[in-house]
């Protein structure tokens, strides 16, 4: 029994280390390039011209939210690819549940 406690209690030693180095507390989002933004860097010039601006972001499964931090021009190609998305999602539902496809009577 002693020794599987201890294979036990080393196992779980070694994935929680594993799970503290995977774990992004720099507060970095990746840019399309090489190049990296931080918080620290709100208010600053990106390298294409426009200021940096960070958001507080929702993480999916998190009751945390997440700090991203980008240009402008960035967050404007974001904002427009999500509303895009969501009204490709929201056209798909509706053709779905409506119709002659409710009915069964096509």
């Amino acid at each position: 029994m002693a020794i599987t406690f201890k294979s036990t209690f080393a196992v779980l030693v070694s994935a929680m280390t594993l799970a503290a180095c995977t774990t992004n507390t720099s507060g970095t989002t990746a840019l399309s390039g090489a190049d990296t933004i931080t918080a620290g860097m709100e208010g600053q010039m990106a390298p294409d011209g426009s200021v940096i601006k960070c958001r507080s972001v929702k993480v999916t499964g998190s009751r945390f939210s997440s700090k991203d931090c980008k240009s402008e021009l960035a967050w404007k190609e974001f904002d427009k690819m999500m509303a895009e998305n969501a009204k490709n999602e929201t056209d798909k539902f509706q053709r779905l549940n409506t119709g002659c496809s409710t009915t069964g009577t096509c």
